[in-house]
This record gives C-alpha cells, structure tokens and sequence, in this order.
C-alpha cells in the first residue's frame, strides 16, 4: 500500500469530523504535551511521543471527547539469536479519539482509539566467530499500517498542568521492516508517564 494512501486513511474521519464540529464543539482548552516510556514485543526498548489535543465534544454530562494527534519514536532492539543483533527504530504517525471521564476535580481517566501509520527501520549484524566474514550488517525498511489503543489516567497538579501514565496496545501491520528475518506483525506494548500542559 502507498505511503499516500496510508496517511489517508490515518488522517480521514478526524479530518472530516473537525470540518464540521458540532454545535457546542470549540478549539478553547488545546492541550499539548510529551511521554517518556519502554515499549516492547518481541523488540523493547525506549519510546518517546509528542501529543496535541483538541476537545471536540460532550458525549455525556461527564465523558468527553477530543482528537489526539501524536508523532512517535522508538528505538528497540531484540537479541535474534547467538551471534545475532536486531534493531529497529519506529516513527509513528497516529491520529486517535480519546474518550475522557473525569472522578474528581483532579483526577480523570480516558481512553484512545485511533489509526495510523508506523515508519520501521530495521538494522541486523551478524558477528560471525570464524574468518574470512566477522562483523556482517544488513538493513531494511518498511511503511506500515497501525492502530493504537489506550488507557490512562491524569491528575490535574493546576488548571494549565496535568501529568498522568498511560498503557499503549499497538499492532503495527505487515512485515516490521523484517520479512528476511522470520518477523512479521508485531503488538508492541507500551508504558509511558507524560505530561499535557492546557494552551
């Protein structure tokens, strides 16, 4: 599937529902934000992400809803077996609905949905104990449908500032930049703490 093609999909239903916000919807209350976490599947390793939100609407006197849009690194690495080293850095591209339902003035949960797109660069070497060959390294590539479901909580430390932690379930779809190695889909799981500061 084209890259085009892709970034149309991820970016289609928030697109056109921001294009005709219903009544009562405002861009007031932007929030953006950052996380710091560990991500892992058959690779783990570090991830980061950049957030922004915009409330969208009511669904109920109590739970809200606002698009999320996110931009995402990560760098992994997995041990493939003896003598071999596989790494592979991910750049995430994922607009999402989140659903929030606050307990108390400071306290609020909420949950993410949404589909996107997963850069995967992937490098192997190979340190091969006998001459003539040593060190031998290879690397790939891959663009990758995605989707992306979380769960989380805030805790408001001021009106403008909030800080919370989140669980992320992300299947990447296709070969993960890997199909020469024996890898394909991968679920990566991820925990991250973060902040949101409103506009």
């Amino acid at each position: 599937m084209k890259l085009r093609s892709l970034l149309a999909v991820a970016i289609f239903a928030p697109a056109v529902a921001l294009a005709a916000p219903q009544s009562g919807s405002s861009l007031s209350g932007v929030q953006v934000g950052g996380f710091l976490g560990y991500e892992t599947s058959d690779f783990s390793g570090f991830a980061l992400r950049l957030d922004g939100e915009i409330p969208f609407r009511d669904l109920s006197p109590t739970v809200k809803m606002s698009w999320v849009g996110s931009i995402g690194y990560s760098w992994l690495s997995w041990n493939y077996l003896p003598g071999y080293s596989v790494s592979a850095g991910l750049f995430k591209l994922v607009p999402a609905a989140r659903f929030t339902l606050p307990l108390n003035p400071q306290f609020e949960v909420f949950g993410d949905a949404g589909i996107g797109i997963a850069h995967v660069g992937v490098s192997v070497e190979y340190a091969d104990p006998f001459p003539p060959f040593g060190r031998l390294t290879a690397s790939t590539s891959s663009t990758n449908l995605m989707m992306r479901f979380g769960v989380g909580a805030w805790y408001k430390a001021n009106p403008q500032l909030k800080v919370g932690a989140m669980l992320d379930f992300d299947p990447i779809f296709g070969d993960f930049g890997t199909s020469g190695y024996g890898v394909g889909t991968e679920n990566t799981f991820s925990i991250l703490v973060g902040l949101m500061y409103r506009i």
